[in-house]
């Protein structure tokens, strides 16, 4: 009885807070496929560890670090100031066998949703050389046909326009000097 009416409490605390936005979840897979004129251990170094220099999209205008750690229970997270514990988590390394899988579990950019996005990174060589790197995406939850193209658009501009750009500039063997691959 004590727990029924306690049930009911709550309840009413609830309807009184706000109203209730229900949202239907649904599912979505995508993929991109990009060629890079480089090796895949290249590519995969390029592609993790400290990616500020060719990730264009954080929540702070200029983060102190963005980093992909490319080991299991790894985080990709950004932090907004040297020395500071403010940031943002914006996925977990799942799994990784490198230099050719990479999968992270985490929304990225869209925290403020019910939303969970597993990414895939695929790097295996390509028949006409050099890296053919592969994203797979599974979107769930809070997420509509228009943001899972977005989403997805979004990693074609990550990995074709910034990561094949800069790699294929020479840029990630000297990734503190300035680099013209987007110019």
């Amino acid at each position: 009885m004590f727990i029924a009416a306690a049930i009911a409490a709550l309840a009413l605390q609830a309807a009184e807070a706000g109203a209730l936005e229900p949202f239907q979840p649904q599912g979505f897979r995508s993929q991109v496929i990009v060629r890079i004129d480089a090796p895949v251990e290249e590519v995969f170094e390029a592609a993790t560890g400290d990616v500020s220099p060719w990730w264009d999209h954080s929540f702070s205008l200029d983060p102190a670090e963005l980093v992909i750690e490319p080991r299991f229970g790894g985080r990709f997270y950004e932090r907004m100031e040297e020395g500071s514990e403010d940031g943002a988590l914006h996925a977990t390394i799942i799994y990784v066998d490198a230099p050719n899988t990479l999968r992270m579990d985490g929304p990225l950019g869209l925290q403020d949703r019910a939303y969970q996005l597993v990414t895939t990174w695929t790097l295996e060589e390509s028949e006409v050389g050099g890296t053919r790197f592969t994203v797979d995406l599974a979107m769930q939850g809070e997420i509509d046909e228009g943001t899972a193209g977005v989403v997805t658009a979004v990693w074609v501009h990550f990995i074709d326009s910034r990561l094949r750009a800069w790699i294929e500039a020479g840029c990630n063997h000297a990734p503190d000097a300035p680099c013209d691959a987007w110019e």
